[in-house]
């Protein structure tokens, strides 16, 4: 498929959770002197993103913005109803080995298309490129203006 589609074949796919107020973490101050600012340990409900983003674009794919936790069955049905129908060109999916990735099942939902999947090996964030978009969406929220949506970062992000 790389040879035919090029490097737009690939997909990259995984979820990421937000915290409703993100703080940061640390701060600027004279040498010497320490840094005193409120900060609360209890954590709050979390909005979660899952998308596929191509490689060289910094647009997403299907992104789904929910609350809770991504399980297996919403997995599938996002990659079903959402992400698949959005694949204009035949693409390789690629994605990590989490609980919720049931290899077979996904493999059955994706061989009825013209795409693949590739799954990566354990622990290897670094090879899935929308981790680096994760990270500086992370990044955008902590510096956005309190009451900021995650729907709005994300497509300022996309838009830059």
């Amino acid at each position: 498929m790389i040879k035919i589609f090029g490097s737009e074949s690939l997909v990259f796919i995984d979820e990421s959770g937000f915290d409703a107020v993100a703080s940061c973490g640390y701060g600027w101050s004279k040498k010497g002197k320490k840094i005193h600012a409120n900060r609360q340990g209890k954590r709050q409900k979390r909005e979660n993103l899952v998308a596929g983003r191509r490689k060289g674009k910094k647009d997403f794919l299907a992104p789904m913005i929910f609350q809770g936790t991504l399980n297996a069955q919403t997995f599938e049905r996002w990659l079903k109803l959402y992400l698949l129908p959005s694949l204009e060109i035949p693409s390789i999916l690629i994605m990590d080995n989490a609980p919720i990735h049931r290899k077979n099942k996904i493999k059955q939902l994706v061989e009825t298309t013209e795409h693949e999947v590739l799954l990566k090996p354990s622990y290897s964030p670094d090879l899935n490129d929308i981790e680096h978009d994760f990270s500086a969406l992370k990044r955008a929220r902590m510096y956005a203006p309190v009451g900021t949506s995650l729907d709005k970062i994300i497509s300022d992000y996309c838009i830059s």
